[in-house]
């Protein structure tokens, strides 16, 4: 079977934003306060409005001709998926920075990065910013092993 969206595609996104749409109502009824919900809110907005532009985007798409399209984006999902596993694991093991570092250098890999400097200079640069960002927006003290 032949589609422009994926069957699994279309149940990770429906897993992700029902997560999200729970997470917003619990942190809703919780607490209308502005600093509960500064971080929630926009999340669930930034979230629905990428699922409407993947899924549009897919859908502007032509079908692929043949199963084999199907079959290697299965394996790839579920190896990205497998990957994420590994990455929350990791997470308590050797440090937020470390493992967001290996698990989007990875994906970047996966996805078809080329050279040999790129994707590890795109990885350390995400890295970068999502520890120091995460690092100001939450008081939170992060295991990190090198930032």
């Amino acid at each position: 079977m032949t589609s422009r969206f994926p069957a699994t595609h279309a149940i990770l996104l429906g897993l992700i934003l029902a997560v999200s749409g729970f997470i917003t109502w619990s942190a809703v009824s919780a607490s209308t306060r502005l600093g509960n919900l500064v971080v929630v809110v926009p999340a669930a907005v930034m979230l629905l409005l990428l699922a409407i532009l993947v899924v549009a985007s897919a859908l502007r798409r032509p079908a692929p001709e043949s199963g084999e399209d199907e079959e290697a984006s299965l394996w790839s999902d579920l190896l990205l998926l497998a990957g994420f596993a590994v990455f929350c694991y990791a997470l308590t093991h050797i440090g937020f920075d470390v493992a967001t570092f290996l698990f989007v250098w990875a994906g970047v890999v996966m996805s078809g990065g080329k050279g040999w400097w790129r994707p590890p200079c795109f990885a350390a640069l995400f890295t970068v910013l999502l520890v120091k960002a995460f690092g100001s927006l939450f008081p939170y003290p992060m295991l990190t092993l090198v930032l």
